[in-house]
């Protein structure tokens, strides 16, 4: 009787005890979702409140609107600064913009799937080159492509920007530096052309089929059909991948740094030496103490910028989204291209060849940019310099490869259960359309729009206030770096895991959590490695954020090791070999370590590729 009683009180309690468990999980998700709104408010309330004191002494109209900066006059205005990053940017979104869109129109119409060789000879290995030839998916080669374009650092497009746009620019340039407004807008042209492409492809693939057919059933060319019909359709979506062009550019710190020429001018010249906002905080952070003026003017400046960045990427929430949520229109992969339609309309079909050139062209960027990298480097990589001992005297990459290699597994450690806590609660417990989930993701969005330099910001003002410099004070700024990413990618992993999975778990007594980690999360998987891979990836490529955290010094892998101690990554070390040259440091280490980053950035876009082919087939 007692052994009755014992078990009908645990069948009693097993529901309460699930339900317990059930609602600790869920606040556990919520407060992991919440982390984004905490970061964006502590980010914009840290860099005002160190910034209220230039507002307080210099005057915010006179900050605003004033024309001079000289640290030794104790003179700061970032009138100029202001406008060159208006008309950079400007410029970078006129040419980027441009053949971004374009090219995601050639990708999703023109784009053929495969080619289509013959070869009527005998000799078999021209016969099996052929076939092989034949037998690549040219589409998405062409993808692959944009998104290597788009995982490369920002510093070596800097290394690119001075060897070939600068260069080519030194003989009309008055002054004969080759730097300037023009230079800047076009290394940030190539900088978005990945990101303008993406969303307008996106964008494109969203419109409703029958728009596509129907335009060709009423005797429209192709041409016609896609210029004068599918792309209007998909305008809002273009707008809005403009849009964060925008945003992209106005937060570039390095590469601009490296062609702009530093100084505090109206751009009144294609060549006049210019600074931006985000330069000015880069080359003058390093005579900044804490507590001066100067200091406080910076932050001041990182707020204007952040305020700039915000507007421009919230903005994207004001673009009405027609065909939100609709991927994948097959019928304009070109299904219908061996039909031939009636001629007629000049325009469109200059267009069409006009997106053919951009996409060539954007190939031959990438391969010119991958060609003199490695014609540059490969001389220069040597065993010694990638892992011998490191000193003042005879740097080598083996410090930064341990830094390198620290920084992701602590950011790994924090970013990811968060990440992936956050991206559970907006699919399995919010309510879809709520305005908690509209919140959350907006702020979500912001986060992933903060520019690198704002990071860097904070993180100095917070974590390296905690830690000094050194690679937690890193680890720590690029985990929030980071997040949004994972959040995301784990999100779009978690909505294509099928209902019916959700349903038989539940169906055969499954409590909620328990199917999220034994049914949910191992089926969506091969995404959550998707947006590891992809975090792995910004924490490399990032330099701006980790410079005034984990610091600029040459080191030893010994002190390496400890992450209490300052060590720069792969990529700050590369900005160093620019930045702070010396007898030891200089362009040849520079190119050497750039074919590291390129093979690393290569790499990890391959296994993105190989994890999406397979999810596909499985699919």
């Amino acid at each position: 009787m007692q052994t009755e009683n014992v078990v009908k009180q645990k069948k009693r309690g097993a529901p309460n005890a699930g339900k317990v468990r059930n609602t600790m999980a869920k606040y556990l998700f919520f407060v992991c979702a919440a982390m984004s709104v905490i970061a964006v408010f502590g980010i914009i309330g840290y860099i005002l409140y160190a910034g209220i004191p230039a507002f307080r002494d210099i005057g915010f109209f006179k900050f605003i609107f004033g024309t001079n900066w000289s640290h030794d006059a104790g003179v700061y205005g970032i009138l100029p600064m202001i406008v060159s990053t208006i008309v950079v940017t400007l410029g970078a979104i006129l040419v980027g913009g441009t053949v971004g869109v374009f090219t995601a129109i050639f990708l999703v119409f023109w784009c053929p799937d495969k080619f289509h060789l013959r070869y009527n000879g005998n000799n078999k290995f021209l016969q099996k080159t052929v076939a092989c030839i034949n037998k690549i998916n040219l589409r998405a080669v062409f993808d692959q492509v944009i998104k290597l374009l788009a995982g490369i650092p920002s510093v070596i497009f800097g290394y690119f920007g001075i060897a070939f746009i600068v260069s080519a620019f030194a003989g009309a340039d008055v002054y004969g530096i080759g730097k300037g407004a023009l230079s800047s807008a076009l290394v940030l042209a190539i900088m978005i052309i990945p990101t303008v492409t993406s969303l307008s492809k996106n964008a494109l693939e969203a419109v409703p089929q029958q728009y596509y057919e129907g335009a060709l059933a009423m005797g429209n060319t192709k041409a016609q059909a896609v210029f004068r019909v599918v792309f209007p359709a998909a305008r809002s979506g273009v707008i809005s991948a403009l849009i964060l062009g925008i945003g992209r550019a106005v937060g570039e710190t390095m590469a601009v740094n490296m062609v702009s020429g530093g100084r505090v001018y109206f751009p009144d010249g294609l060549f006049t030496p210019i600074r931006t906002l985000t330069t000015n905080i880069a080359l003058e952070f390093a005579d900044a103490s804490r507590g001066s003026t100067l200091f406080a003017a910076l932050f001041a400046t990182g707020f204007v910028l952040l305020v700039i960045v915000l507007i421009i990427n919230l903005s994207v929430n004001l673009v009405p989204k027609e065909f939100k949520g609709k991927r994948g229109n097959k019928v304009l992969h070109g299904a219908r291209e061996e039909v031939v339609y009636e001629k007629k309309g000049l325009i469109p079909e200059i267009l069409k060849y006009v997106a053919m050139v951009f996409a060539a062209l954007i190939v031959v960027i990438l391969a010119a940019l991958i060609l003199f990298i490695l014609i540059q480097g490969i001389p220069n990589l040597k065993w010694d310099f990638l892992f011998g001992e490191s000193s003042h005297q005879h740097p080598s990459l083996m410090p930064s490869f341990i830094a390198t290699l620290y920084t992701i597994l602590i950011t790994l450690a924090i970013a990811l259960p968060v990440g992936i806590g956050a991206a559970i609660y907006l699919v399995e417990y919010a309510k879809p359309g709520s305005k908690v989930v509209k919140v959350l993701r907006t702020f979500v969005d912001t986060l992933s729009g903060v520019p690198s330099i704002v990071f860097g910001l904070f993180g100095n003002l917070l974590f390296v206030s905690l830690f000094g410099y050194s690679v937690w004070a890193g680890s720590f700024t690029m985990v929030l770096v980071v997040l949004p990413t994972i959040i995301r990618s784990t999100e779009e992993a978690l909505i294509a895991v099928p209902v019916s999975l959700r349903e038989a778990s539940y169906g055969l007594g499954a409590s909620k959590i328990r199917t999220i980690f034994k049914i949910v999360l191992p089926s969506a998987f091969p995404g959550i490695a998707t947006a590891t891979i992809l975090a792995i990836g910004r924490i490399i490529g990032e330099s701006a954020a980790l410079i005034y955290t984990s610091g600029m010094l040459i080191t030893t892998a010994g002190a390496a090791a400890n992450p209490g101690n300052m060590a720069p990554t792969l990529t700050v070390f590369l900005y160093m070999c620019w930045a702070e040259p010396t007898n030891y440091l200089g362009y040849d280490q520079a190119y050497a370590t750039a074919v590291v980053l390129l093979i690393i950035a290569a790499l990890l876009n391959l296994c993105v590729y190989l994890i999406e082919r397979r999810v596909k087939k499985k699919r």
